[in-house]
């Protein structure tokens, strides 16, 4: 009786003539290979000869596409970190790369990212003007950024540009969706200086960047969504998450300028009481007027969201 001769699985077939592809230099057909091959097992290992077959195309976004759905995968390794780095960089995604050397320190990611930030500034005048007149435009129309938006703003912009135009923007804005979003920017990319901004009341207040941190960990926050929660959770839960989403919403426009850390108790009361009003409590209206201050900044931040509308 004869013996059978063994076959390869598909997948060993896929692997090793994407491979074999890959190393001829024929990126295209490798590229189908490896496609076929995550469609049937989508694993690390395998996405990074997708992502590479197609960084070799040149086709970066479609790289990206992909090395994002294993980004902690790739930024678990030094390896692989410089990879998915470098694909940032030839991406043109200067900031986020900043972002991301914050929390992964690598020299050589480092020193590639300040020569092309170099290069950029030395040509890229011309896309300045273009940045500066976008932003300009945003301030102007007062609205909120679109992701895709912001993510494309930012791209071609070193961070020394980011900052000349943050600095510039941020004493004479008009957009209080906008402020928040660049010093949240400014914070992530490590820049410590101290800078100025324009508050929701037209006042000017210094911030020192080494000092802030994000909202979402600001002791303000915090505080104050636990007040919320204790308060209402227990009797009405839809009500605690309905008041806590208005809470961080008001603070989101705030940033970075939040109220002192010892008003926040009076914030929280008179998120209660305002509620309590609204089911025709009039001592909680009465109680109300004990708050003319914060009232006053609340109502500023409902007609900035009712614009919307």
């Amino acid at each position: 009786m004869s013996e059978l001769i063994p076959f390869p699985e598909k997948e060993e077939q896929l692997l090793a003539s994407g491979t074999r592809k890959l190393l001829a230099h024929d990126y295209l057909a490798a590229k189908k290979d490896f496609e076929k091959l995550y469609e049937q097992t989508n694993t690390f290992d395998h996405v990074q000869l997708l992502v590479e077959s197609y960084r070799l195309l040149g086709d970066i976004e479609r790289a990206l596409y992909y090395a994002e759905e294993y980004q902690a995968e790739y930024l678990g390794q030094e390896q692989t970190l410089e990879k998915y780095l470098h694909l940032l960089l030839l991406d043109e995604q200067y900031l986020t790369v900043h972002r991301l050397l914050q929390q992964y320190p690598n020299e050589k990611v480092q020193r590639d990212l300040l020569l092309l930030e170099s290069t950029q500034d030395l040509i890229g005048e011309q896309t300045y003007l273009v940045k500066e007149s976008q932003l300009q435009l945003w301030d102007q129309q007062r609205l909120p950024i679109l992701g895709n938006q912001w993510h494309q703003w930012l791209k071609r912009l070193s961070l020394t540009r980011f900052v000349s135009l943050a600095r510039a923007y941020l004493v004479r804005s008009q957009n209080p969706f906008l402020s928040p979003k660049l010093v949240e920017m400014l914070l992530s990319c490590g820049v410590k200086e101290t800078i100025f901004v324009k508050t929701i009341a037209n006042q000017e207040v210094d911030i020192d960047l080494s000092k802030l941190q994000p909202l979402a960990q600001t002791p303000q926050l915090q505080l104050l969504l636990k007040l919320i929660a204790e308060k209402w959770e227990n009797d009405d839960p839809q009500m605690a998450e309905a008041i806590a989403l208005e809470a961080q919403a008001h603070l989101a426009l705030l940033y970075p300028v939040l109220p002192e850390i010892t008003a926040i108790p009076d914030w929280a009361q008179s998120y209660h009481l305002e509620y309590r009003a609204m089911f025709g409590d009039e001592q909680a209206t009465i109680q109300l007027e004990k708050y003319p201050e914060i009232q006053e900044i609340k109502q500023i931040l409902r007609e900035i969201y009712q614009e919307l509308f």
